[in-house]
């Protein structure tokens, strides 16, 4: 029982409990009667009925019939606020559809999802309407599962004549990001609001009924109705804005002109009180919208400088021009994805648009790279759109392709060039590796719901589709991929395709010359590529001169495959390139590729053309490692960045020794690309993270110095001994190099980085340290320090200048080397007026990184685990910080503590199936960890320089 009440009687918490919840269904239920009651008010809907148990019909199928098919959309949404109710606001909706009738049908079905009408009527559509009749209505109802509107008539409707569905209805907006949504946001202390539209996949049919599959496009005629201090706008331009009166006021209505032919995902809506930058680009004219404080800083002007030279330069290279006569962009609040591709009217998350001198510089390229990639769609996804959701590579596959542009800075936007992301196959093998998710077409009938049709939206998708796509233009030359790609998009303009249709005409390409031999047809080689599950591994034995092919990776879904890839191999033979060969079935015994003599070596997929993995045999590789300490220049950049990848993965996988992948760095002292190290630095810093509580740490860190401090001299030389003076292409690897030069104590580094943090201490108000570099030299200062140093950021951080200057405090001032500093700093998390909870993770982690540190989070977060859980609003933070725990585990008999502690966790569910995965993916680190560790240090003192 509960404690005694002042009334006189107890209350037991089941019974508390109880009143809350009936309390809190009775606040639903007032607010849904609301809502319902303003809809019914405004528009007089009414609730559609069910579907009758037991019927059958074309409404029992996920795809529309073919019966009908649209042609034209008048449309106008009138968002409205319920009164009394500040955050809710529901729709009226009027829409006509033209729609021609292809087979003779008594049924009409329109996709609708939580939609209800008021009134609707199908009219033969005809210059004289009067003299026809209208079709009547028998019953109209709801089909849920499949979300569709029916509407039985009483006769049929004739082929070859067209009809317009006329209807009004109601529906509702919130602020789950999805259909036409709201958006809150503050501007100088006001409350504002923003309504947008997110509709792919499936959400028009939320917003208005519709024909809502990809193939049905149609024009659209469109009017938002608005208050007056908002601006409305919509894929097209506007025409025309007049005024309406009603019971609430005075509303604007804005017009817009006829769109061109579109599917129903794209259309999209905006109202808002925002302001914009603009510019005009080859006739077109360009606003990026925003908040009016953004706009006010100039926060949009990176994003409004490179659109233009973007959308030019795809203009020629897909020799078509942009089709609309503007391009409007907006910046978000809040949106479900990082950005979308709305024709005519592209929508980000603010984040992902918006630029500021307080963010890293390096967010210009991630800005611009998303910019081209939903321009890229205005072309592929818009123009051309995959006929169904299977093929949705068909959209994301290419404008992943096409969003690699060389776009660094302002100044040299005019030099676009496509170029490859050398990570790419990182992430499409990363991806693929143990499970892979899915082939990249499948077929269509297995993407029927809305789940299967997110399913699409996987990284294979992107990834994959957009590395096949390099390899295409590869072993085609870039000069007929082209002109293939302009074919199929000429062709397939307003209209649909499929995968087989970019074959068809990349192989029309091919048959218009003479030069380029394929082996087989286009669809023949890339079938295998799209329709198969898993990537490629190409074994190389150098001494009997046989290839043979594989699924990589370790499933045994991959192991029985009975497929083959087509695979076009380029190589190099003692630094000479030969001539290209296919590796067309499983095994080839192909005698150019046996070494003579041992001092030969074989390189193949120069370049990295081909989407797969080669494994050499032993001899190969330490050739190959003789040849990159001799002189890596006879090695092309991104083979050496190759060589290194694929040992360091073959090796974790399980294909080749830990010996062969620590030897292909052995010659590091003598590179200078900043490709390859960024990729060698990732490499290390698993290895870092295996070894960094064992006796072979100190070896570890002399070896890594001995590669390392050369190039952080000459990437030094390169700015001219200034963090000042820095390109944006290098800022990356700058920021690697000096996280390991923290690592190392260079004592060149440290003079550099306690300097600069003396002056930010004599002048706060002044602080001259370059953004993309203020965490490392934050972190080298106070470790170097003492106290006083951690608290002086101490101090930073309370003053919370900013949300990256937060983040880049609070793991700086986890490199104390001062335990009593590092505990006294854990100990601060508990107060959520010194530290939210969501950035206690930042610094449970943080500290977790520090040698000196690790133990101490082990100890802190098992004996105030109950504090942290009751504090955090979410579990990712803790989920991560386990996989960061579990790198200084020793022992079985430690795996073991730390394992029962992780289910110790996740009681009545909590947490449950992270911490299954945390321990699967830790106990496989462990492993490999136990499995490494005696080669990894014998290897080390063997190559460790004397000092």
């Amino acid at each position: 029982m509960g404690p005694k009440s002042n009334s006189g009687f107890y209350l037991s918490k089941k019974a508390m409990v109880l009143f809350v919840l009936l309390g809190f269904a009775l606040l639903v239920i007032c607010t849904v009667f609301v809502i319902l009651y303003a809809m019914l008010r405004s528009g007089e809907a009414e609730v559609l009925p069910a579907a009758v148990a037991g019927s059958w019909g074309p409404w029992n199928h996920s795809r529309l019939p073919g019966s009908l098919t649209p042609s034209h959309y008048q449309l106008e949404l009138w968002p409205k606020q319920v009164a009394g109710q500040d955050k809710l606001y529901f729709l009226l909706g009027q829409v006509n559809v033209t729609v021609m009738c292809r087979e003779e049908t008594e049924v009409i079905l329109l996709h609708s999802l939580h939609l209800n009408y008021s009134g609707l009527t199908v009219t033969e559509s005809s210059p004289d309407v009067t003299l026809l009749p209208t079709a009547s209505i028998e019953r109209m109802w709801a089909e849920l599962e499949n979300e569709y509107l029916v509407i039985e008539l009483d006769s049929k409707l004739v082929p070859g004549q067209e009809y317009i569905i006329q209807a009004n209805y109601t529906g509702y907006l919130d602020e789950k990001v999805t259909g036409l949504f709201i958006n809150h946001y503050s501007e100088s202390d006001l409350n504002k609001i923003i309504i947008a539209s997110l509709l792919e996949p499936t959400h028009a049919r939320s917003v208005y009924p519709c024909f809502d599959e990809p193939t049905m496009k149609a024009t659209f005629d469109i009017r938002l109705v608005h208050r007056s201090q908002f601006v409305a706008i919509s894929n097209m331009p506007a025409i025309d804005v007049s005024e309406r009166l009603d019971k609430d006021g005075k509303w604007k209505v804005t017009t817009f002109n006829t769109s061109v032919k579109m599917s129903t995902y794209v259309t999209a809506f905006a109202i808002c009180d925002y302001d914009y930058v603009n510019t005009t680009y080859n006739g077109i004219e360009i606003r990026v919208w925003a908040d009016k404080a953004s706009i006010s800083k100039g926060e949009a002007d990176f994003a409004l400088n490179v659109t233009g030279p973007i959308l030019a330069y795809f203009e020629e290279y897909y020799n078509l021009s942009y089709p609309l006569p503007k391009l409007d962009i907006m910046a978000l609040p809040d949106y479900g994805s990082a950005a979308m591709e709305n024709w005519g009217l592209l929508m980000f998350k603010q984040d992902s648009l918006l630029y500021h001198p307080k963010m890293k510089l390096i967010e210009k390229s991630s800005i611009s790279a998303i910019i081209a990639h939903e321009l890229a769609h205005q072309w592929f996804g818009n123009l051309v759109t995959m006929r169904w959701w299977n093929d949705l590579w068909l959209n994301e596959g290419f404008a992943s392709y096409f969003e690699n542009l060389n776009i660094a800075i302002e100044d040299t936007v005019g030099k676009l060039k496509l170029q490859y992301p050398l990570h790419l196959q990182y992430n499409v093998f990363h991806s693929e590796t143990n499970s892979p998710s899915q082939s990249l077409t499948v077929k269509k009938e297995d993407v029927k719901t809305f789940d299967k049709i997110m399913d699409m939206f996987s990284d294979t998708t992107y990834y994959k589709g957009a590395a096949i796509i390099h390899m295409v233009s590869n072993f085609m030359t870039e000069e007929l991929f082209a002109k293939g790609i302009r074919s199929y998009l000429k062709t397939f303009s307003y209209s649909n395709a499929v995968t087989d249709d970019v074959w068809n005409h990349l192989q029309m390409a091919i048959d218009s010359q003479d030069v380029i031999k394929l082996p087989a047809s286009i669809k023949s080689i890339m079938d295998p590529w799209t329709m198969q599950k898993g990537v490629p591994v190409i074994r190389v034995n150098t001494l009997r001169g046989i290839i043979t092919q594989e699924p990589y990776g370790k499933s045994a879904e991959n192991k029985i495959s009975t497929f083959s890839w087509f695979i076009p191999i380029s190589w190099i033979k003692n630094g000479s390139v030969q001539p290209l060969f296919w590796l067309e079935r499983k095994r080839k015994i192909f005698s150019k590729i046996k070494r003579t003599t041992d001092e030969e070596w074989i390189l193949l997929n120069i370049n990295i053309s081909c989407l797969c993995r080669i494994i050499y045999d032993d001899s190969n590789w330490y050739q190959l490692i003789r040849q990159l300490n001799k002189d890596p220049s006879v090695i092309p950049v991104a083979n050496r960045v190759q060589i290194i990848n694929d040992a360091f993965e073959l090796e974790r996988d399980g294909y080749i020794d830990i010996k062969i992948a620590l030897s292909a760095t052995t010659y590091l002292a003598e590179e200078k690309h900043s490709k390859v190290w960024s990729t060698a630095l990732m490499h290390f810093m698993r290895l870092q993270a295996a070894v960094k509580t064992t006796y072979t740490y100190g070896l570890y860190k002399k070896y890594i110095a001995s590669k390392i401090v050369p190039f952080y001299h000459y990437q030094m030389k390169l700015i001219n001994e200034d963090f000042n003076n820095i390109q944006i292409g290098t800022i990356s690897i700058i920021s690697a190099v000096l996280e390991t030069m923290c690592l190392l104590d260079l004592k060149d580094f440290v003079d550099r980085a306690t300097s600069l943090y003396s002056q930010l201490m004599n002048n706060p108000a002044n602080n001259t340290i370059p953004n993309y570099i203020r965490k490392v030299i934050y972190c080298e200062a106070i470790k170097a320090g003492t106290d006083k140093e951690w608290n002086f950021a101490w101090a930073l951080y309370l003053n919370h200048t900013s949300e990256e200057e937060d983040d880049d405090l609070l793991i700086a001032m986890s490199c104390s080397r001062e335990p009593w500093i590092l505990n006294r700093y854990l100990y601060y998390t508990l107060d959520d007026l010194m530290i939210s909870p969501e950035l206690s993770f930042v610094v449970y982690r943080s500290v977790a990184r520090n040698v000196i540190g690790w133990p101490l989070v082990w100890n802190f977060i098992r004996s105030n685990l109950n504090v942290i859980e009751t504090n955090s609003t979410h579990y990712f933070g803790l989920t991560s910080l386990f996989y960061i725990l579990s790198d200084g585990l020793l022992t079985d008999f430690e795996f073991q503590e730390f394992e029962l502690f992780l289910n110790s966790t996740s009681e009545e569910g909590k947490l449950a199936e992270d911490v299954e995965h945390v321990i699967k993916s830790r106990r496989e680190f462990f492993n490999w960890k136990k499995k490494i560790q005696t080669d990894v240090h014998n290897w080390l003192n063997e190559n460790v320089p004397v000092d």
